[in-house]
């Protein structure tokens, strides 16, 4: 088994920013020396896996259990 994983399929998205976040992302951005694609996808990525009610909703519609990345289940 390869150490190094390939990496994810990238998908053109456009999405709308309120102008305030839209400054807020630029700014974070500079502060830690990445890029807007990397930041939005690092937090998008981090926040959404941590949404209790979407893996109840997401575990119901797949009739499976609520498990978390590590392979525990959620609480």
């Amino acid at each position: 088994m390869a150490l190094v994983k390939k990496p994810p399929e990238i998908v053109g998205r456009t999405i709308k920013l309120d102008q305030p976040l839209s400054e807020l992302l630029d700014d974070y951005c500079r502060f830690v020396e990445c890029s807007p694609d990397y930041v939005t996808n690092f937090t998008l990525r981090k926040t959404l896996a941590r949404g209790r009610e979407y893996k109840k909703w997401k575990a119901s519609r797949n009739g499976t259990s609520c498990a978390s990345p590590s392979g525990q289940k959620a609480s």
